[in-house]
């Protein structure tokens, strides 16, 4: 405990590790401490983190050091609970993690008045739906920005006031292109499932440097996730007993559209 008798940061990291499902990210970790202790800064928490993983090269430099390590590094972002070092294996050694899917949420809504990790920075219901829906599929997951690109959920960003639809066609094509390479920095993206949440205005200009890269764009229903966390269907489609009202069969029919407009092009 602190000196306030409040839990300390290590504490709460270690409490964290024991808590998430794994793999998690480190944004959820940042999130858990920061729910519990407010009163401590999001760049505080980062750094415990960082001194509390087993694989992530500041020995030299850790206060910690003499403590058993909280965390094992397995990509990028992405840690599981340190279980000794018998099962230690550095980062660049590490078997190559198959993703088969990765979701992107766009930027949305309502934000807050200074920087913060990009996952904490929007407010909207939808962003925080869909943010949920990321964290609790233990998939890899990114924040898409008009302005930034592509971002790591524990990215600190300030406020900004670009949007994607008031960019011009040449804008948002050098914008897909850029996010689509960032994308694959951090992804092999053959044969990878892009899901986009937050609209067509994002989604539509990743379509082409995805298909050309071997991966496919799904664009959700709105709130469809929450089906398929729950065990309905993975692809988001409507159970047959459930009425399919106007917008919903409008939203599916543009989704449908959009995944079969590449084998129009080719066919073309």
């Amino acid at each position: 405990m602190s000196a306030g008798g409040l839990p300390t940061i290590w504490e709460l990291v270690a409490e964290a590790a024991g808590a998430l499902p794994e793999p998690f990210s480190r944004a959820a970790l940042i999130n858990w401490v920061s729910a519990r202790r407010p009163d401590v800064g999001v760049a505080s928490i980062a750094t415990h983190v960082q001194f509390a993983t087993a694989n992530s090269g500041s020995a030299g430099h850790n206060p910690f050091a003499g403590r058993t390590p909280l965390l094992h590094r397995v990509d990028r972002g992405l840690y599981e609970r340190y279980r000794g070092p018998s099962v230690e294996v550095p980062v660049g050694d590490a078997p190559a993690r198959v993703v088969l899917r990765v979701v992107l949420i766009a930027s949305s809504g309502e934000h807050g008045d200074a920087p913060v990790p990009v996952a904490t920075l929007f407010r909207s219901p939808q962003f925080a739906g869909a943010r949920a829906h990321a964290e609790r599929s233990g998939l890899p997951w990114f924040v898409l920005s008009a302005k930034h690109g592509l971002l790591d959920p524990e990215d600190v960003v300030g406020p900004y006031d670009v949007q994607i639809d008031e960019r011009s066609g040449a804008y948002r094509a050098a914008w897909g292109e850029w996010v689509v390479a960032q994308l694959g920095e951090r992804v092999p993206l053959e044969g990878v499932t892009v899901e986009v949440h937050g609209g067509v205005d994002f989604a539509q200009p990743l379509r082409q440097p995805l298909t050309r890269r071997g991966a496919s764009l799904d664009l959700p229903l709105p709130g469809s996730w929450r089906d398929t966390d729950h065990g309905g269907d993975a692809d988001g489609t409507s159970h047959a007993d459930e009425p399919e009202t106007p917008v919903k069969a409008a939203l599916h029919r543009l989704r449908d559209l959009m995944g079969g407009h590449r084998g129009h092009a080719s066919a073309s």
